[in-house]
């Protein structure tokens, strides 16, 4: 778990803005978007009793007898012109950490400008290479030679050398 790509309509806002009529004025409300934070359902692998047909526990609700739905953000309708990319950190119930931008080479260049997690200091190559190809990275990653690292390191360009040790 840690940093994934998701595509999103572009004017996705993780916070969905209403309207509050007053009698003085009129003004926005933002309530967070409750996709990831839903009350559990009855499991639909187990029907709510938490044992599989063998009496074993259930695989999808480990016994608890509910699961959280997940609920996607929304997508538009032309999916190639109206979805952008985001960056979203999915160690707890997953929300965003970047805007929604069209095109996956300005994303990158956001994180690598705005970016004070875990993550920061990842190079723009990276970044890009996890937004276009891999689609996620854990949140860190170490050895005892180097240490711990972003997990968006493993998309780090390495030297000859790096390879080399590696190999060995």
């Amino acid at each position: 778990m840690g940093r994934e790509v998701k595509r999103v309509h572009i004017d996705f806002d993780w916070y969905e803005k209403t309207l509050q009529k007053s009698d003085y004025n009129d003004s926005f409300h933002c309530d967070t978007w409750k996709g990831y934070l839903m009350d559990g359902i009855e499991c639909p692998l187990c029907d709510g009793t938490g044992k599989n047909k063998s009496g074993k526990q259930c695989p999808e609700c480990y016994g608890e007898e509910k699961t959280s739905p997940k609920i996607e953000p929304p997508k538009g309708y032309d999916f190639e012109k109206t979805n952008g990319y985001q960056i979203w950190q999915n160690v707890s119930e997953g929300s965003p950490v970047s805007p929604v931008f069209l095109k996956p080479e300005d994303l990158a260049k956001w994180m690598v400008e705005n970016d004070t997690s875990i993550t920061r200091g990842t190079t723009y190559e990276a970044w890009l290479k996890m937004i276009k190809k891999e689609g996620s990275a854990p949140s860190m990653v170490g050895n005892s030679a180097q240490g711990i690292k972003p997990g968006t390191s493993l998309y780090e360009n390495k030297s000859d050398a790096e390879q080399k040790g590696d190999e060995q």
